[in-house]
C-alpha cells in the first residue's frame, strides 16, 4: 500500500538514516512542493513519478532514499523539468523503500519534505561465471557437406598447427558429382551437453576465401538446428582469427553448425580455416533475493 505525507526535514533525515543533515529552511506546503507521488513496482527496481508545480521559483527536486543492501544513503537530484526517475538495484526481501522529496528554488529555500514508500517486485535470477573448459574435438566429431577431395581434409581443424588448413569444395570441374548444394558448412559434435560456450578460430595463412559472413545454428542431435546468431564483417586477414562472445543458451545443446554464408571472395562459396576450438563456459544461477 503506498502512502504519501508530508515529513519536517528533520524527521525525512531520521527516517532515511542519513549521516548528517544540513540546516536549511523552509515554510511548510509552499508553492514549490511537488504532489501526486506514484510509485509502481517493477522487477528488482521502482519507477518514480510525481507533479512539479507551475512556478519559476523551482530549481530542481531532491530524492533521497536508503540502498538497504549498503546502508548508505542515496540522493538524486532532478531538474525542474523531470517528473520521473527509474531506481534499480532493489531488492523486494527488504520490504518498502522511502523515497523522500525535497524542492529547492531559485533563491536557495526550500520545501517541506513529502515521501512515498514502495517495495519492487522480486529482483530476477541471473547467471555468473565460474570457469571454463576447453572441448577436446577429433576428427570424427567434424562433419561437413562440400569436403574438396584434393586439399585440406576437416582433420587438419583439430591437428594444433595453424600452417595446415580444411579447405571446402571448389573443384567442381574435376569432381562435378561432388559439389554440394547450398552454402557450404561444418557441424561439431561436442560430446557433451552445454548451456553456455564461445569459439574461436584462426584463418587459413594463404590462399583460400576466409568466412565473412557465418550462420551459427546449434542442437541436440546433429539433425534439426535452430539458429542461434548470424556473425558479419568477420576478420578476412591471411592468418587473423576471431574470438566469438558467449553463447547463452536456454536448453542445452550438444552440436553445432558452421555455415559460410558469404567469404572474402564474394563470387566463391567455398571458404578453408587452418584451425577451430570450442570453449564450455560454466556458469551458477545467482538469486538475488537469497540473503
Amino acid at each position: 500500500m503506498e502512502k504519501i505525507r508530508t515529513l519536517s526535514f528533520g524527521l525525512a533525515v531520521l527516517v532515511l538514516m542519513a549521516s548528517s543533515c544540513d540546516k536549511e529552511e523552509y515554510s511548510g506546503m509552499n508553492t514549490m512542493t511537488v504532489t501526486s507521488l506514484r510509485a509502481e513496482a517493477l522487477p528488482g527496481a521502482i519507477q518514480l513519478r510525481w507533479d512539479v508545480p507551475d512556478t519559476r521559483d523551482l530549481l530542481y527536486v531532491r530524492v533521497d532514499w536508503i540502498d538497504h543492501a549498503s546502508g548508505e544513503l542515496r540522493t538524486r537530484l532532478c531538474s525542474r523539468y523531470t517528473t520521473d526517475l527509474y531506481v534499480d538495484g532493489l531488492l523486494n526481501r527488504y520490504g518498502d523503500y522511502r523515497f523522500v522529496f525535497t524542492s529547492y528554488g531559485t533563491d536557495g529555500s526550500s520545501s517541506q519534505p513529502v515521501h512515498i514508500d514502495r517495495s519492487c517486485e522480486k529482483a530476477p535470477s541471473y547467471y555468473v561465471e565460474t570457469g571454463e573448459n576447453v572441448i577436446p574435438l577429433t576428427a570424427s566429431q567434424i562433419g561437413t557437406n562440400a569436403q574438396e577431395p584434393s586439399e585440406g581434409p576437416a582433420s587438419n581443424l583439430v591437428d594444433g598447427n595453424l600452417d595446415t588448413f580444411f579447405q571446402s569444395f571448389w573443384d567442381e570441374w574435376t569432381y562435378p558429382d561432388l559439389k554440394p548444394a547450398g552454402s557450404h558448412y561444418l557441424t561439431f559434435d561436442l560430446q557433451k551437453e552445454v548451456t553456455a560456450f564461445r569459439f574461436r578460430y584462426w584463418n587459413r595463412k594463404s590462399g583460400g576465401s576466409r568466412p565473412k559472413t557465418v550462420n551459427i545454428y546449434v542442437g541436440t542431435d546433429g539433425t534439426d538446428w535452430t539458429l542461434a546468431r548470424e556473425l558479419d564483417n568477420l576478420p578476412t586477414d591471411a592468418g587473423s582469427s576471431y574470438e566469438s562472445e558467449v553463447f547463452l543458451l536456454d536448453a542445452p545443446i550438444s552440436h553445432v553448425k558452421y555455415e559460410v554464408v558469404k567469404g572474402s571472395d564474394e563470387y566463391q562459396a567455398f571458404f578453408s580455416l587452418a584451425e577451430i576450438e570450442f570453449t564450455e563456459v560454466l556458469r551458477e544461477l545467482v538469486d538475488p533475493e537469497q540473503e
